[in-house]
């Protein structure tokens, strides 16, 4: 089992055909569990606006170090992962906020996911280079699928998925331990 009983409870509670909202607490729980309470981390749930065209909002849980941005998660509904369009959105989504907070992450660099349900997409922007997986610039006269399907390549339910979302928080903690 990836995760503590607790943290699992939470995700088996998701209903079926499950809304963004219905994430919340999990990965709330999922969250608090990797950077507990009891430290100089802070997750902070944020909702902001999710475009001008929509009266959408999105859902985002920043981690904080003495209020520094070290770790971001964008949720989804899992449905959008079948819709390119809901792909390019999100990852738009998440690449405004990393290029908004960049400049005050004190890491070298800053890690990201979207989270379509359990589906997980990682990002990370080393300092004075680019975010990574790399922008896929859309064609003007051909269809161009900008944030394929096949980058939401596991899932945090699963050990693969555990493991690599496991990964990168240790990465963040012992990168925090030595600032």
């Amino acid at each position: 089992m990836p995760w503590p009983a607790k943290v699992i409870r939470q995700f088996e509670k998701v209903p079926g055909n499950p809304s963004e909202a219905d994430f919340h607490g999990p990965y709330n729980r999922l969250l608090y569990t990797l950077f507990p309470p009891d430290t100089d981390f802070t997750v902070v749930p944020q909702y902001m606006p999710g475009s001008r065209e929509s009266a959408d909002f999105l859902v985002m849980f920043e981690v904080l170090l003495e209020d520094k941005p070290v770790f971001l998660l964008e949720l989804k509904p899992p449905g959008d992962l079948r819709y390119p369009s809901s792909r390019e959105t999100a990852d738009r989504q998440i690449r405004a906020r990393i290029r908004d907070l960049h400049g005050d992450c004190p890491l070298p660099v800053l890690h990201a996911v979207i989270a379509a349900g359990t589906k997980l997409c990682f990002y990370r922007k080393p300092r004075g280079q680019r975010v990574e997986p790399p922008l896929i610039d859309a064609h003007p006269d051909l269809e161009t699928d900008t944030a394929p399907r096949e980058r939401w390549d596991c899932d945090i339910l699963e050990d693969e998925g555990a493991r690599k979302f496991r990964a990168v928080v240790e990465e963040i903690k012992q990168t925090c331990a030595v600032l």
